[in-house]
């Protein structure tokens, strides 16, 4: 096992580890269980619609995304960490996910980057958990399933 270092901060709350993996995972384990018993959530900001109302309001859940990836278990496969991802990202209110935001997020989050993220999602495509739809993509239902069987 390799040393890890993590760093996370959800408002207030702070949590930083360095050491094994399997410490610095066994922390961050606690630390999620100490977040999910405060029932930490957010609200998604209101859309305003084409007349000038605006829609209701939807609970997100403000988990940030190392640690969405890790109740996933997006680990080392490129391909489910990229799916993970757009799938965060969906959950955060984008419609139509860019390659682009994919990378941003990874990177924003000090998560692994990705070897070749245009051929991850042509793999995802080919698996039918991802759908190319004009400059974007999005996640298919099947694509969010397969996250959870794992």
């Amino acid at each position: 096992m390799g040393e890890a270092r993590l760093a996370i901060e959800i408002g207030t709350m702070k949590f930083s580890a360095e050491g094994t993996e399997t410490w610095v995972d066994a922390k961050l384990e606690v630390f999620i269980s100490q977040i999910r018993e405060l029932g930490i959530q957010s609200s998604r900001p209101s859309k305003v619609n084409g007349n000038g109302g605006s829609t209701a309001e939807m609970p997100v859940d403000a988990v940030p995304l190392a640690i969405f990836l890790k109740e996933v278990s997006a680990g080392t496969s490129q391909n489910k960490r990229f799916l993970a991802t757009a799938v965060w990202l969906k959950r955060q209110g984008q419609t139509n996910i860019q390659t682009a935001s994919v990378v941003k997020a990874l990177a924003e989050a000090q998560q692994q980057r990705l070897g070749n993220p245009a051929d991850i999602l042509n793999q995802n495509v080919k698996k039918g958990f991802c759908v190319k739809a004009g400059e974007g993509f999005y996640v298919t239902p099947e694509g969010e399933e397969s996250l959870s069987s794992t």
